[in-house]
């Protein structure tokens, strides 16, 4: 039963300071402000994690990975090459300054620059997505000796959109939407078979 409680305390803190971290930024979250959002004492928070820069870094990663995660999940839904590319587009095609898992995202990119392990934590995630994106593609007829190189190119793109959607809503997908078309016609080359 303690083990469970522990676990739920946990996982309502990190959850706590994900939150934060997209509302206030890195550096205005406090333990306390945590602990108060997750509804525990204070030491409960510093019980649980060694440092600030822990949690936080923990927190933003879980999210983070969390949520990409379920969107490659979602992915494999997709019919094919073309609807995946479009739910792709989709998930950055709307993104706004206000949004959470942006603010998040940019939040914890900065503090990477500042933080090496952070830095290799974030660097191994991105690595994973990309594997997994590849994984996919290849699934989707895309030659495999390319599919890593796609897979970083269509993350860099990914990123690239939702940071500037986010200052510019207006901004035109018309090249994106050229660029994913070639990854689905005879045209793109060594991509497809």
């Amino acid at each position: 039963m303690g083990n469970d409680r522990g676990r739920s305390t946990r996982a309502a803190v990190l959850d706590a300071a994900a939150d934060l971290v997209a509302e206030l930024g890195w550096g205005r979250v406090s333990t306390r402000a945590v602990a108060e959002r997750a509804g525990v004492r204070p030491g409960l928070v510093h019980y649980h994690f060694a440092s600030q820069q822990e949690l936080l870094a923990e927190a933003a990663l879980l999210r983070i990975t969390t949520l990409t995660g379920q969107g490659l999940d979602a992915l494999e839904d997709a019919p094919d090459l073309r609807a995946g590319l479009a739910m792709l587009r989709e998930s950055v095609a709307h993104v706004d300054s206000s949004d959470p898992l942006h603010l998040l995202m940019a939040e914890t990119h900065l503090a990477a620059s500042r933080d090496p392990a952070l830095a290799d934590a974030l660097r191994r995630a991105v690595a994973d997505f990309r594997r997994r994106l590849a994984g996919w593609l290849v699934g989707r007829g895309v030659v495999s000796a390319v599919a890593g190189d796609v897979a970083a190119l269509l993350t860099a793109v990914l990123d690239g959109i939702a940071l500037h959607r986010a200052l510019d809503p207006e901004l035109s997908l018309t090249r994106v939407d050229a660029l994913f078309e070639t990854l689905t016609t005879s045209g793109g080359g060594s991509c497809t078979p």
